[in-house]
Formats: C-alpha cells, sequence, structure tokens
C-alpha cells in the first residue's frame, strides 16, 4: 500500500532526494570536464569536478576561496587552483534519415572543457593528471561538501583510501568542522583503517559483519561485551583490531 500523498510525506521524502552515495575514482575526479548543468555537479564517481571547480570560481568565488583555504589544510603546500581549456568529447545521439528510414547513431562532439591545474610551492602548473591520488580524491570530497549542489544525506565509499595517517587525522578534524557548519548534513563512510578510527569516538563507530547465516549484521563498537572494560585504555582503532568482527558476526546465532 502506497503511503498517502501530501506534505508530510514530500517533508520526509526531502532527505532521501538529495542522498548521495559516492565511490570516487581519482582517474575521473581528474580528467577535463565539460557541463550543460546549471549548476554542474560531482558525479558518483567524480567525474565533472573541473566543470563544478571552474563554476564557482566564476559564480561564487566566496565560496571557492573557502574551499581552497580548506583544501589546503589538508593538501601540503598547495597555494592556489586554476584552470586552463581542454577539448573535451563527448558521445551523443542523433536521428539520420535515409529515405522513408530514420536511424539512431552515435557521434563523438568536441566541447571546450576545464582541466585542473595547481600550484604548489615549488611546482606550478600541475595538471590533476599527474597529482597525487590523495591530493584529487580530498579536492574531489571537499566539493561535494562544499559546492553548489550539497547533499543532505552522504554515503562515502573507502574514506580514507590514498591519505596517509596524518592526512586521515587532518580529515577528520575538517569534516568535524564541516558538519558543525551545515547541521542538517549526515555523512556515513566506509573505512579499513584503524588509525582513522582511534580520531573518532567510539559512539560514531559502526561495525559491519557477515553471519554464517549470509546476511549482514551492523553494530555499535559500544556493544562488545568488552568495552567498558577497555573504554579508558584504548583508542576506537585499537579496540576494533583487538575485537574484530566475530563477535558480531555469531551475535544471535542459533537464535
Amino acid at each position: 500500500m502506497a503511503p498517502p500523498a501530501g506534505p508530510s510525506l514530500e517533508a520526509a521524502l526531502r532527505p532521501a532526494r538529495s542522498l548521495v552515495f559516492l565511490h570516487l575514482n581519482a582517474q575521473q575526479l581528474s580528467k577535463a570536464s565539460y557541463s550543460e548543468r546549471d549548476p554542474p555537479r560531482v558525479e558518483p564517481d567524480g567525474q565533472s569536478l573541473a566543470s563544478v571547480l571552474a563554476y564557482m570560481a566564476l559564480n561564487d568565488p566566496d565560496g571557492f576561496d573557502e574551499l581552497v583555504t580548506v583544501a589546503r589544510m589538508l593538501i601540503p603546500r598547495l597555494r592556489r587552483i586554476r584552470f586552463r581549456k581542454a577539448r573535451v568529447y563527448q558521445t551523443e545521439s542523433e536521428l539520420v534519415r535515409f529515405g522513408r528510414d530514420t536511424v539512431n547513431r552515435s557521434i563523438r562532439r568536441p566541447y571546450q572543457g576545464e582541466l585542473i591545474l595547481f600550484d604548489f610551492e615549488h611546482a606550478e602548473n600541475v595538471s590533476a593528471r599527474t597529482a597525487s591520488e590523495g591530493t584529487i580524491l580530498i579536492l574531489g570530497l571537499l566539493t561535494v561538501l562544499l559546492g553548489p549542489i550539497r547533499p543532505r544525506i552522504l554515503l562515502l565509499d573507502d574514506i580514507e583510501h590514498g591519505l596517509h595517517p596524518l592526512a586521515q587525522k587532518q580529515l577528520v578534524e575538517v569534516i568535524g568542522t564541516i558538519l558543525q557548519k551545515y547541521s542538517d548534513l549526515q555523512l556515513l563512510a566506509t573505512a579499513h583503517s584503524p588509525y582513522l578510527l582511534n580520531y573518532l569516538t567510539p559512539e560514531q563507530v559502526r561495525i559491519m559483519a557477515v553471519g554464517a547465516d549470509g546476511y549482514a549484521r551492523c553494530g555499535r563498537l559500544t556493544d562488545h561485551p568488552k568495552f567498558p572494560t577497555w573504554k579508558d585504555e584504548m583508542a576506537p582503532g585499537e579496540m576494533w583490531s583487538l575485537f574484530g568482527e566475530t563477535w558480531l558476526a555469531n551475535k544471535g546465532a542459533g537464535s
């Protein structure tokens, strides 16, 4: 049975409609891009990053400056982010008439797009294509969080991917600041790094496991029976390394 339509249903669905799932790919993030969207957005795999940043630099210079300032906290020796024009090809469909028949064919059209350039201390005009994976992944995430189309709920896979342990600490601190500024934003991220977990509170950590019955289980780190014993002695990442997931996978087995 479908729920009745109306203001109540619309209010309930609004957060879900602004839900974004990201699995950022450094190769896609670093590509030159062209977008006809107004405003453009970063796609789930990272495409169109250059278009979004160029749009911000032109239409929201204060927001762009804020993003670059935050990026400097996480990207060593970053001075400036710039752009240069680059040809981008897009595959499009067009209808072609042959006598009485109409055929749909694909063509590649060239467009004038944007390519990201970084200026670092002692290194200028560094193309996004040659920047480090961690650099471009951080820039992509910050653009989603601070860009012209902010999600209400953000699901992020492998948040620590490509990041040095110290950069993971700084990223957690920066995200915490952003979450304080935008109280309507929720971020759920997967991680496999005990270093990153060490910078969270135990209450923020959830463990995922698959039981013998094949069903996934999700539990709080604080639910572990030995948590009260170790909570004052270990950081969350250390507890996860010690506890593992078996206790959660076996929870409820045989019941």
